[in-house]
């Protein structure tokens, strides 16, 4: 168990050089991933969060690349609990002494978070902690069929998604359009700009082109990109502490009304979220006012948010609101095409147009289709051909069946021999987290929901948690037969018992 000392740096310490000790009799680590631990320094507990100090990026991106999945076992055979690093890249020259360490913020520039904790609003008092498995430090790569999470530490942008990457079509080349505009600054009457549409039709994409984009046209402006989840969090966070909350308010509102592009997404999500929305309407009067950049994305047009005031939808309707559909066969193809193309895999036109012609309704479904044939080929050391596909996806092209998160979650239960509570529940052996995990996985494939809804069905776990999983389930399945065995037989068994 933690160290109960009640002095943060005495309690990392301890926890840390225990937790080296065990890193450095690895045998699964080499010699030199071991010499990336050398200098790494704690600088304090604060609940569930060790906050580490780091000397450089090279050492940064190391441990939360390879060396993640090793620390996070490491920390929690030490401490008995899930422990979630946070770091910090303190330069040599400037060393931050350990008898002047502080409590780390939420999200500052410097910090470069491993693990958000999303729960319910809550003001005034610290909310009970959640549910929540252990996270990769950095986002793993995906395979082929998932374009991988490259996320800056400071803008909170996903480097991988940029205007070149984005295919464009009829369905969604005036929202491409308008976000270039914004992004080269000329589209100042586009302000805000709103960008509505369903689940996997690249919102989040074209939010982060903006951003990405702006700072190559100007590399010193301030941008943001954040999720209303993240928002949420971070001023309920800087609310916690009733002796500290007036400078945390402080530090939050700079944080937020200092930026030049402020790109929120899932805005919907604040819907009924009082106090946070009249934080929100301040942010975006200061914003709007100094003639800043904002650009929301929603899965409703702004008439049609629940849970807002009308102040404030007023406010997104005085700018320019566009909207992405589902994109045409010509553009599945395309999207397709660019996927295998960023994946380095060569995939045959007739593969690609089989896909594009059964899976129609987003991007995801796509992604998923391809990950599945890409899987069966690895796994069986076959080439991808179109019968390979259309045996691989048979049982998939029937995608009007309704299949609800619970339904999922009783059916992966019982092929596991497992309980509903089990699966919801706090159980981390590992004989009811890979089942979770595909549960999971199958509940982002089948259902329309959000991350963060399904985490809540799972027992109020966070989206990102959901995402590791999905993650890790989609690697497995090329890696491991059993696992795709599992989330195959799984999914006819679904969709059978949904039929009948």
């Amino acid at each position: 168990m933690v160290n109960a000392s009640g002095d943060p740096v005495i309690e990392a310490a301890h926890i840390w050089s225990d937790t080296l000790t065990v890193l450095k009799h690895s045998a699964s680590l080499s010699p030199r991933e071991k010499g990336w631990l050398e200098g790494v320094v704690p600088e304090g507990v604060f609940g569930s969060t060790i906050v580490l100090c780091v000397d450089n990026n090279d050492t940064l991106q190391a441990i939360q690349g390879d060396l993640n999945d090793s620390l996070l076992q490491a920390l929690r055979t030490v401490t008995g609990e899930n422990m979630f690093p946070a770091f910090k890249v303190v330069p040599k020259t400037e060393p931050e002494p350990l008898s002047e360490a502080k409590p780390a913020q939420p999200y500052p520039s410097e910090i470069s978070p491993t693990v958000a904790e999303f729960g319910k609003e809550s003001y005034g008092a610290k909310p009970a902690a959640a549910t929540r498995e252990p996270m990769p430090a950095t986002e793993p790569q995906f395979p082929v069929g998932q374009q991988k999470m490259n996320r800056d530490p400071e803008t909170h942008l996903n480097k991988n998604f940029t205007f070149d990457s984005f295919v464009p079509g009829d369905s969604n080349r005036f929202a491409r359009t308008v976000a270039l505009a914004v992004a080269e600054g000329s589209g100042q009457d586009f302000n805000p700009l709103c960008i509505y549409g369903g689940s996997g039709l690249g919102k989040t994409h074209l939010l982060n082109a903006i951003g990405n984009y702006a700072l190559v046209k100007d590399p010193g402006l301030k941008v943001r990109y954040v999720t209303s989840e993240e928002f949420t969090n971070e001023f309920i966070d800087a609310l916690q502490n009733p002796n500290q909350s007036q400078g945390q308010i402080a530090e939050f509102n700079r944080r937020y009304r200092q930026v030049d592009v402020l790109l929120i997404d899932d805005i919907q999500f604040l819907g009924g979220k009082e106090a946070t929305l009249d934080q929100f309407f301040h942010t975006f009067n200061a914003l709007h006012q100094a003639n800043k950049r904002i650009v929301i994305a929603s899965d409703v047009a702004p008439k049609n948010l629940k849970g807002f005031e009308a102040r404030l939808i007023s406010r997104f309707e005085s700018g320019l609101t566009v909207d992405v559909k589902p994109p045409d066969l010509e553009t599945r193809i395309a999207i397709l095409r660019m996927i295998a193309s960023m994946n380095g895999s060569k995939i045959p036109s007739d593969v690609l147009d089989l896909i594009a012609e059964r899976f129609t309704e987003n991007i995801r479904e796509l992604e998923g289709a391809l990950t599945r044939v890409t899987a069966v080929a690895s796994l069986s050391n076959q080439p991808v051909t179109r019968a390979l596909a259309e045996q691989t996806l048979q049982d998939f092209f029937t995608t009007d069946v309704e299949i609800k998160p619970t339904d999922i979650i009783s059916q992966v239960a019982k092929y596991f021999h497992l309980t509903f509570e089990d699966l919801v529940g706090k159980s981390r052996t590992k004989n009811v987290a890979v089942p979770r995990q595909i549960a999971m996985y199958l509940a982002r494939e089948m259902t329309s929901m959000s991350l963060m809804d399904i985490g809540q069905v799972f027992g109020g776990r966070d989206h990102t948690t959901v995402m590791h999983a999905c993650t890790r389930i989609s690697d497995r399945m090329q890696q491991k037969q059993e696992i795709y065995n599992y989330v195959m037989e799984l999914t006819v068994r679904l969709k059978q018992s949904n039929t009948n």
